[in-house]
């Protein structure tokens, strides 16, 4: 009965602290977030391919993607039409800052988009979380003491 009921609690302990460590953190810097498991930095590469173990959190993050893209193609545009003519006037030259003002407004239409990859990309991770703590591996075992008629015992429910 000692070595069931040891055996029983060393289990607990080690599923549970098991079951914490797989959650994703996301924590806000500078124009967008940076994503983190098992205290390890994650790229977006690696967060889709984590996300991939939950379903709905991956289909969801997989919609994300498109505007990322998107915000990456204006972004890089736009920074290149407003770096373009700073170059140029640092260099001595004359700068066509309509080339600036035109970067300026693609830099402006990649906002929406980036802030649409992280709202997405933020559920998403909240889904996979919220599904870690109630998979089976997620959920911490119950142990109970049962006392019936017939028998006492100790029961663990996973």
């Amino acid at each position: 009965m000692k070595f069931i009921f040891t055996s029983a609690i060393i289990f607990l302990f080690a599923a549970s602290n098991f079951a914490q460590s797989d959650s994703i953190r996301m924590t806000k810097v500078f124009g967008g977030y940076k994503y983190f498991q098992n205290n390890q930095g994650l790229t977006v590469k690696q967060l889709g391919i984590a996300l991939q173990a939950n379903p709905e959190a991956s289909k969801l993050f997989q919609q994300a993607k498109p505007n990322a893209t998107a915000a990456t193609i204006f972004g890089v545009a736009g920074g290149f039409l407003v770096g373009w003519p700073i170059g140029t006037a640092i260099a001595g030259g004359k700068p066509s800052w309509e080339l600036a003002g035109i970067g300026a407004g693609l830099i402006v239409v990649s906002i929406p988009f980036i802030s649409a990859f992280n709202k997405k990309t933020k559920e998403a991770v909240s889904i996979y979380n919220q599904g870690n703590k109630t998979s089976s591996l997620g959920r911490r075992p119950e142990l109970k003491f049962n006392l019936s008629p017939n028998h006492i015992g100790l029961v663990m429910k996973f």
